[in-house]
């Protein structure tokens, strides 16, 4: 892990925000709103982390998990109003050396980089990774099959860590689990998870017992 320490803006939520993954963002308070202008101005990112207790942004108190994902801006549009909608892109994660309150309207925190540990067997967790692919892949076309949807690809990374990440993002899972598979330094172990998870949603798709709606599959492909 690279031990340089450095100080970034943060935006609290109460969602997770992966790696190689997008978030649309509403900005609304004139506060955020500065945050993002200084992000654009400088290039430089911004870090999504999960709140643990107290309000969403409006809580200058507010408690904070320590692990998040470094965001960059991606595509941004400005209302007559002032307010922003914009799209969050995660990169790297961040754990919070120290919060900083009182320096900005907004929350500025020291933080390091969080990444994976290196893989004792590159080629095994590779394979492995591959297969998990697969069996999502499955599983997305069984949720669109039940749509009526049809679709001829799938692109997923490579990589065993942003695969991980790349899935996890896509599936409904409550806070807790996704914040606790974002701070996992174990790719293999974070693609094990996904794949329980996966063998059960699949299960309950196949048996008609989770009714998803193929709306929320379709950002993560494209149907022909």
């Amino acid at each position: 892990m690279n031990e340089s320490i450095w100080t970034i803006p943060l935006f609290p939520l109460e969602t997770v925000l992966f790696p190689y993954t997008a978030l649309p963002l509403h900005i609304f308070e004139p506060r955020y709103r500065e945050m993002v202008m200084h992000c654009l101005e400088t290039d430089s990112p911004f870090g999504v982390v999960l709140i643990r207790e107290g309000r969403e942004v409006s809580d200058p108190e507010v408690q904070l998990h320590e692990v998040g994902t470094l965001a960059r801006i991606g595509r941004l549009r400005r209302q007559p109003d002032g307010r922003l909608h914009l799209l969050a892109i995660g990169e790297e994660r961040f754990q919070i050396v120290r919060v900083i309150r009182h320096e900005a309207p907004y929350l500025k925190a020291h933080v390091r980089l969080w990444r994976d540990h290196e893989p004792f067997d590159w080629d095994a967790e590779q394979q492995y990774a591959d297969a998990v692919a697969q069996r999502f892949r499955e599983f997305l076309r069984l949720a669109l099959d039940a749509g009526g949807l049809r679709v001829e690809e799938i692109e997923l990374p490579h990589s065993p860590t942003a695969l991980s990440f790349a899935i996890a993002g896509t599936l409904q899972l409550e806070m807790p689990l996704r914040q606790y598979l974002l701070e996992l330094q174990d790719a293999r172990e974070r693609l094990r998870l996904v794949d329980q998870i996966l063998e059960t949603l699949t299960s309950a798709l196949a048996s008609e017992i989770l009714p998803y709606n193929p709306d929320h599959w379709r950002e993560y492909v494209n149907p022909n």
